[in-house]
């Protein structure tokens, strides 16, 4: 689910783990301070890319400077878990959701939509 590219998203971020070569990018459209929308492309193995899809259906309708506290263990658990081996998946996906909401909080300030000392 929600994989794709998003036109004119409100944040971009991306991640990857390099000893494996997975790469996130996790787009958000962002309404009234809330996620509204998020899609998703990732390069990688089968768990990153179902970790990055259970991660986009997980954040809908949350706030957007709550992602900033998005865990790695909440994508896991969205997931239904993931093999010791694979642990990396969530990590991944988690940090991506972080730097997409930091830069669509990011991109509200710039358009004066975000409060200034706010995350």
């Amino acid at each position: 689910r929600n994989a794709g590219m998003m036109r004119d998203p409100d944040g971009v971020g991306e991640s990857e783990y390099p000893e494996c070569m997975d790469l996130a990018r996790v787009y958000l459209r962002v309404r009234e301070g809330r996620v509204t929308e998020a899609r998703f492309q990732t390069y990688g193995c089968g768990p990153t890319i179902a970790a990055s899809s259970a991660a986009t259906e997980l954040i809908r309708g949350v706030a957007v400077e709550d992602l900033l506290e998005l865990v790695d263990a909440r994508v896991e658990s969205a997931v239904g878990g993931l093999p010791a081996d694979r642990a990396h998946a969530a990590h991944v996906v988690s940090a991506a959701v972080r730097a997409a909401a930091r830069d669509a909080m990011a991109r509200m300030r710039e358009a004066g939509g975000w409060p200034a000392g706010e995350a």
